[in-house]
């Protein structure tokens, strides 16, 4: 009897203890499951964008990086866009346009790296901000280092800019 306190509390901190490495959740997307949620990022109502003047040689590549990815050949969609990059390397739409190909090729390191330097050249507000956030994420996650749910739904609120509504 006079041991059954010490092991009770023994056994209550062994319960309440954690394992030095706790294991990260394996992710439940596929690839293709975390672009259509990306890429479902559109605008909000009246929200506010800002967009740069594009240069048609890049919306040239792009629509065919497009087309490319469209026919399965990511190959291709990945050499227009590198194409695209050595015209602008610091054009927000062709970064993230790279990223969600990284995603797709599990490249997780290049998707968030495109993804970020996408955020960093861009307007932080509409859209592309959002798909930037979520590419992060799940680039992150994949990883085993996501963004926590509240960050990751503040940095998201944060892109949408909607103006006063009007008397």
């Amino acid at each position: 009897m006079k041991y059954a306190l010490p092991i009770v509390l023994v056994l209550a901190l062994v319960a309440c203890s954690r394992p030095e490495t706790t294991p990260v959740p394996a992710h439940d997307l596929s690839p293709e499951q975390m672009l259509d949620k990306i890429r479902a990022q559109s605008e909000v109502g009246n929200e506010v964008v800002f967009n740069a003047l594009a240069d048609e040689v890049i919306l040239d590549l792009q629509a065919n990086a497009g087309a490319a990815e469209a026919a399965g050949n990511y190959a291709q969609a990945k050499t227009l866009l590198d194409q695209a990059l050595q015209v602008n390397p610091a054009d927000p739409q062709v970064l993230q346009s790279r990223a969600e190909l990284a995603i797709r090729d599990q490249a997780w390191v290049q998707a968030e790296q495109y993804a970020q330097r996408s955020f960093d050249s861009g307007a932080k507000l509409g859209s592309l901000c959002r798909r930037n956030w979520l590419t992060m994420h799940y680039a992150r996650m994949a990883q085993g280092r996501s963004l926590p749910p509240p960050q990751l739904a503040k940095n998201l609120n944060e892109c949408t800019l909607v103006p006063p509504a009007r008397l």
